[in-house]
């Protein structure tokens, strides 16, 4: 009888535990994450599992509780993996940690603008990305092209360089005239000044066959954004003699020919209007006195000195300095 009575007591027990596992398991699968919009978290390399519970615990996509300290031994979240990961409303909380621990990361749209200066681009980078020492070269520059781009939140600074390298062969796979004198380097170096000149696209041919023509005439390019770039003021409104005088490479004012790197990231759109830059007989423009952002051409000295005449007068009835 006690024998019997034992039995029927284990036999309970383990329904109940059964049943308290079945229930245990539904719960897990049907977990899911308690955010009602989409949340991106960041998880860096060196987080331990519980950092990594604390980061999806800050942004509300779990509470604290022991069921998902459960679910993470069981699916092993500490063998999780650093990235970015876009968290859908609702998501199944054992499809999350199977994305995290697999490293299934979402990417980020990484927009580059006209980034003026090398540091400028790689502090860009070191607060958007996860490793903060990205360090692209003077040098190499002028391998960046402005546009928006798809990175994986982890990616190496050489990842992204060669990244960049790809990118900038893509888009030079466009044929070039056989006329064309300038290497590629030169174009985006001349592009960066045509981009810093004007935002009136229509007029960027137009520009770009002045320095042009310049060049092959061997002549200063002399062209204001340079004297802005060597003495380090993007400000500048009126560049005065003083700023003209700043001994650099990049004051063209001073030295005959291209800067040696460019002095801002080009948009396509300039690299473009520098490509099909027209034929014309100007060698010299200036802002016009409309103050409308657009530019008067000159092909002589003289009708240059007037329009530039004009333009100062309205610079100083407009009491800029």
């Amino acid at each position: 009888m006690k024998t019997r009575t034992l039995l029927r007591t284990l036999l309970i027990v383990a329904i109940l535990a059964l049943l308290a596992i079945g229930g245990l398991a539904f719960t897990c699968l049907n977990a899911t994450t308690d955010n009602a919009e989409p949340v991106r978290i960041y998880l860096p390399t060196g987080d331990n599992a519980l950092a990594a519970r604390d980061t999806l615990v800050a942004n509300g996509l779990v509470d604290d509780g022991p069921l998902f300290s459960l679910m993470a031994n069981v699916f092993k979240l500490g063998n999780w993996q650093p990235g970015s990961y876009l968290v859908e409303p609702s998501t199944p909380l054992i499809r999350l940690i199977k994305r995290i621990t697999r490293g299934q990361q979402d990417p980020l749209r990484l927009t580059i603008g006209k980034f003026r200066t090398p540091q400028q681009l790689n502090e860009y980078l070191n607060t958007k990305l996860m490793h903060n020492d990205f360090d692209v070269s003077l040098d190499s520059f002028h391998l960046v092209l402005q546009d928006t781009y798809e990175f994986y939140w982890t990616v190496t600074p050489e990842q992204f360089m060669q990244r960049m390298e790809k990118e900038y062969n893509r888009f030079w796979e466009v044929k070039r005239s056989e006329e064309d004198s300038l290497s590629l380097r030169e174009i985006i170096i001349l592009s960066s000044i045509v981009e810093e000149e004007t935002n009136n696209n229509a007029e960027k041919p137009t520009i770009a066959s002045v320095y042009l023509n310049r060049l092959r005439r061997d002549m200063p390019l002399q062209a204001d954004p340079t004297v802005k770039y060597a003495v380090g003021d993007f400000t500048l409104r009126r560049i005065l003699h003083k700023h003209l005088a700043a001994e650099s490479p990049f004051n063209t004012y001073l030295h005959t020919g291209l800067p040696p790197a460019p002095i801002c990231l080009p948009s396509k759109a300039t690299i473009k209007a520098v490509l099909n830059a027209p034929e014309t007989n100007y060698i010299y423009f200036c802002a016009s006195d409309k103050m409308d952002g657009t530019h008067r051409f000159a092909a002589t000295l003289a009708e240059h000195q007037r329009n530039a005449a004009a333009f100062h007068r309205a610079l100083d009835q407009r009491g800029v300095k």
